[in-house]
């Protein structure tokens, strides 16, 4: 069984198109088609049904994507690491964060660089998480934490899984209570645009508890829709720990939400072929590290999977 066309498959999968897979992964569209009609040959099942709306998997496709998506995760990660080996612990690197973690860890994170690892020249780049997938893509970063589902066409491990919390201004009558997933339809929220990361699980929660999100205002700033949220406009859902200055200093209040509890992953996604992998893996260990002691900080709105994902 070839490696690379397993790969291959589970990005195909993830895209449902030849053409953007084709993008992504670097090799021309008939080849690849070539590779998955050769991987369907030697399973003797049909794993995609192929239309005018892409590559949609079969059962017989969507439990071989189940089964390898994560080994294939692990070993590619195992490879990078291996490779980076000979390598030395310098170099630039060019990592990427969405707001809500260069908030959180973004400082303590460049102290640990500057510090522990000063033949690393650290770059960081604020943008929100499509933004950053793109340009993860393209080359324009080395590294960037992702939200998830798995990203796939990377190196790409879990960090963290937290929950979001309604964010209201200072008075709001929710402050410190669990308010029920329902009362989002009543509530006027204030969100990102539908093409970032954050936007797209919250939507997605909504729709499996069968939410009617009254969405009133879209702002592509994470400090813009703090500063409608601390105005009075309505209210938005962020992990708490994008908002903890806020909070801390009056300026927003936070509620938890039930039924349905919204959760986002977040995974350090890395370029198979940066220029200085022993540097992006050394820098994904202080990230690792800074996300450890935000858990520890922050217990009162993490989940209890988190410390065993980072153990």
């Amino acid at each position: 069984m070839d490696f690379k066309r397993l790969g291959y498959f589970a990005v195909v999968a993830e895209l449902g198109s030849l053409s953007k897979t084709s993008a992504r992964v670097g090799i021309a569209q008939p080849s690849l088609s070539r590779q998955m009609r050769m991987l369907e040959e030697e399973l003797g099942v049909q794993l995609f049904s192929r239309g005018a709306r892409g590559m949609m998997l079969t059962p017989a496709g969507q439990l071989l994507y189940s089964r390898i998506v994560d080994p294939l995760r692990e070993i590619g990660h195992a490879i990078y690491e291996v490779r980076s080996l000979p390598t030395q612990g310098g170099g630039e690197v060019v990592l990427g964060m969405p707001p809500t973690m260069v908030q959180a860890i973004a400082g303590a994170v460049a102290r640990r660089v500057s510090t522990y690892a000063p033949k690393i020249k650290l770059r960081l780049v604020d943008a929100y998480s499509g933004y950053l997938q793109k340009w993860l893509e393209e080359g324009e970063l080395d590294a960037a934490i992702l939200y998830g589902p798995t990203p796939s066409g990377f190196n790409a491990t879990l960090l963290l899984e937290d929950e979001l919390v309604l964010v209201g201004p200072a008075q709001s009558p929710f402050a410190n209570e669990a308010v029920e997933g329902k009362r989002l339809e009543e509530l006027p929220l204030i969100l990102s645009s539908p093409a970032h990361g954050l936007r797209a699980i919250i939507e997605e929660a909504a729709a499996k508890a069968e939410i009617s999100l009254n969405i009133v205002t879209q702002a592509d700033s994470y400090q813009l829709l703090k500063e409608l949220v601390e105005s009075g406009m309505g209210y938005t859902l962020l992990p708490y720990c994008g908002v903890t200055r806020e909070v801390a200093t009056g300026r927003l209040s936070v509620a938890r939400l039930r039924k349905p509890q919204i959760l986002r992953q977040l995974f350090y996604a890395m370029r198979a072929d940066a220029e200085a992998p022993r540097a992006v893996l050394q820098v994904e260990e202080f990230v690792r590290q800074e996300i450890v002691t935000l858990v520890q900080n922050q217990r009162p709105v993490a989940t209890s999977r988190e410390m065993r994902e980072l153990s």
